[in-house]
Parts: structure tokens; sequence; C-alpha cells
């Protein structure tokens, strides 16, 4: 090899060392991949979306998620004996009971919300919801005289709290927390998967849902509105979302049939029976999933034009109401938001 073929080769070797490391210190340019797990909670079909980096970062905040929602299930539900709830309902009347952090959290959250829709969202109604037993093995249509009955103790003024101690002052009183337990654990699950890395993620807890951040590709999370008719599973328009959370309660989605009229889950503390009004589905859109949970049964109890006015002067708040002859209705805010995709329901201008 002559003298120049030898500086020639040297020359070569230097740059050819020069990009490996360069190239070592460059960062993998790698797309995100689409992680899912499904799971049974909170008696429904939980469903977890997220991009995350890999599959196993995308899994291993999953499982934190759904664990997180699990704990506040075992905590907050009415039928898991050694809850809280299950707890504070069994000794009502007699014993105040010490309960976790998240359900008095959540316990004091729903006093305010009691006051603030003056007196139609109401945890202390459990009576009525036993009562009538919808989704249950007893449910049947009640007597008017135990109806009445159960409404003497729906009184939310007996539930004293002192500390972290929760006690039912009234012997016959029950709380349920099905009304705003599973926003509150939708929001618990995006604050898991943004604490675990994941910046783009869907979380849908049987209705209830959030987007966290945007897809990447930086458009929104496009979800749907379910069409209320009983027996359909298809969509009647969508909305995109990004940071934000899509609620919707209907009547059609917990019922039973007797003497040919259909009886739905959301009860009227005022008239201890399921609402009757004009209204089939209610949805809330809103930045955390709990006031969503609570806002979609309290403006269907409420009815179209209360439910209008109500959530027109809330900040943050908006919603997109359907009425039996099919026909939408949306506050400003979310107006130009909503997507029609069935035709035969018609967005009021």
């Amino acid at each position: 090899m002559t003298y120049k073929d030898k500086k020639l080769y040297r020359l070569l070797t230097i740059i050819f060392s020069f990009v490996i490391i360069l190239t070592a210190c460059t960062p993998k340019s790698t797309e995100p991949v689409i992680v899912e797990q499904d799971d049974f909670v909170l008696g429904t079909v939980g469903k977890i979306r997220v991009y995350a980096e890999n599959d196993k970062a995308g899994n291993a905040a999953i499982e934190k998620a759904y664990a997180r929602i699990v704990a506040i299930e075992n905590t907050m539900s009415t039928a898991i004996e050694g809850s809280d709830v299950y707890h504070i309902n069994k000794n009502a009347g007699e014993a105040a009971v010490e309960v976790k952090d998240d359900t008095l959290s959540v316990i004091k959250k729903a006093i305010d919300y009691k006051e603030l829709t003056n007196d139609v969202f109401n945890i202390a109604i459990g009576r009525l919801i036993e009562l009538w037993g919808i989704g249950k093995d007893w449910q049947k249509v009640p007597t008017e005289e135990e109806i009445l009955d159960a409404k003497n103790h729906v009184d939310i003024t007996q539930v004293e709290i002192k500390g972290n101690n929760v006690m039912l002052r009234d012997p016959d009183m029950l709380i349920d927390l099905g009304g705003i337990a599973k926003g509150y654990a939708v929001d618990e699950a995006a604050r898991v998967l943004r604490e675990n890395g994941i910046t783009s993620a869907f979380v849908n807890m049987g209705g209830d849902v959030y987007a966290l951040g945007s897809k990447p590709d930086g458009t929104p999370w496009n979800v749907g509105i379910q069409d209320p008719e009983v027996g359909s599973s298809g969509i009647i328009a969508k909305v995109g979302l990004s940071d934000e959370s899509i609620v919707t309660s209907g009547d059609y989605e917990r019922y039973f049939i007797e003497n040919g009229v259909r009886y739905h889950h959301i009860i009227d503390p005022e008239t201890g029976a399921p609402t009757r009004n004009e209204l089939v589905s209610v949805t809330i859109l809103s930045k955390k999933s709990v006031d969503g949970d609570v806002l979609s049964t309290a403006v269907f109890i409420m009815g179209l034009e209360e439910g209008i006015r109500f959530i027109e002067g809330m900040e943050g708040i908006e919603a997109v109401l359907v009425t039996k002859d099919k026909k939408m209705y949306a506050t400003s805010g979310a107006m130009d938001r909503v997507e029609i995709l069935d035709p035969e329901y018609q967005l009021q201008k």
C-alpha cells in the first residue's frame, strides 16, 4: 500500500468512526405504539387505550390505572362488603365510620353538588334505589306508600362528618355514590397514566370517558354520542376532545319493563320514581369526569329547558341533550363542536 493509499485509508477510517459515534449519540426516532386493555370494573366493561413508547411501558401504565380504579371501587361500592360506603350504611344511626380520604372527598363533593343543583343530585337516595332495585333480582314497581316512606329518609343533612369520620344519624338512611364515584375513578385513572409518562390516552368506563391529551398526530380524540334508542348500539354524533371528559346518562342504560311500562334507573328525589320528561339522554363536556358524572344525572332530572339554563350558567361546562322526538339541543359552547352522524337526529339551532 503506497503512502497515498495509507493516508486515504486513515482518512476514511476517521470519517467512518465519526459517523458511528454520531449515530450512537442520536436518539432513535420511533413512533409510539397503541396499547389497549379491557377489564370488567365498576359494574361495566372498561377500556383504556394509550400511546406509549413500547408495549411494556404501555401495559405497565394501564395496569396501574386499573389498580387505582379497583381500589376506588372497593372503597365506594355499596355492594362490596368491607367498603367504606358499606360500613357507613351498615352503621346508620349507630356509629361513625372512619373512611379513606378518597371517600371523604367524594362525599363532600356530592354534598356541595346537592346544594348547587337545588337538591336534584342527592347521594342520600339509597333507600329509593334499593326500593326500586333496578338491575337487581328484586326489581319491581313499589307502592306509593313504600315510596313515601323511603322519601322520608333522604335528608342529606343527616350525614354527619367529623374529620374522616362519617355517620348517618338516620338509622333508615342509605347513601349511594353510584352517580359520582365512576367519574372520580376515571379522573384518577387519567392522573395515574400521566404520572407514568403517558401523554396520549383514552379512558372509557361505560360512558364516562376522559381523553388525555391529543392523538400523537395532534388531532383530537373523536368520541361518539350513543343512539339513545333502546337496543341500539349506534352513534348519532361525535365530538372532538383533548384533555377533556365526556359523560352521557340516558334512560336506555338500565331499566326493567312491568305491565308494558319501562322504568329506568335515573330516580328523581322529589318524586321518588324514575324521571319522566322529554329527555332520553344528556351528555356533559367538562374538564373533570367527576363533574360530568354528577351533572349528566342532574340535568336529566331537571329536563330540557331548566337543564340548558343551568349548564349555560356554569363555567367550563357544556351539554348536549337529546329528546324523545330525536332532536338535539346543545349549549352555546358545544353547538359548533357537535357533528351529527345520524340524519334522523337534528341539532336545533
